[in-house]
């Protein structure tokens, strides 16, 4: 009896360091977003919501839209800018910038995190124009793809970018 009670419970812990130890593989469209105050939000979404959450401590600032009929907004929070673009009656978040370690990416990474903690996270399938760029195509020829960039200072994470172009 206890020896099946020792390789049950053997058993158990192995399945939950093998689910602790499960790693997403690829950079893709669900890590274009950032959550803040349990929920996620995402690029080429309505702004709004995540508006409401950050409250109303920010600076603002707009112009007129070179690719959509309204106004760019931008709104600057301490350690989070949300940039939107008018669509369709909304303001549409278009970037997302960290500037400090107060939010992380979906995967965890931070302003002050080293280049081998965010190879660690998003894997080696990156290219670098003088960011650590991971595209949804991973061709740096593709001005067009979505991505997640990180700038750095010598190794060091200093500002992230989450970006959907919209030219």
């Amino acid at each position: 009896m206890k020896k099946n009670i020792i390789i049950a419970i053997t058993a158990i812990l192995a399945l939950l360091l093998c689910a602790c130890g499960a790693k997403q593989e690829g950079f893709n469209q669900d890590d274009l977003g950032l959550e803040v105050g349990g929920e996620t939000y995402y690029l080429r979404t309505d702004s709004a919501p995540l508006i409401a959450v950050l409250g109303d401590g920010y600076e603002y600032s707009e112009m007129v839209s070179c690719v959509y009929d309204g106004q760019d907004k931008t709104f600057a929070y301490p350690g989070l800018t949300v940039n939107t673009v008018p669509v369709d009656g909304k303001d549409i978040i278009e970037m997302l910038t960290l500037t400090d370690g107060t939010y992380a990416t979906l995967r965890g990474c931070r302003v002050g995190d080293s280049r081998e903690d965010v190879i660690a996270a998003y894997g080696e399938e990156y290219f670098d124009d003088g960011y650590i760029n991971y595209t949804l195509t991973n061709d740096p020829a593709d001005i067009q793809a979505e991505r997640i960039q990180f700038e750095m200072s010598g190794d060091t994470v200093s500002t992230i970018y989450i970006y959907s172009p919209s030219y």
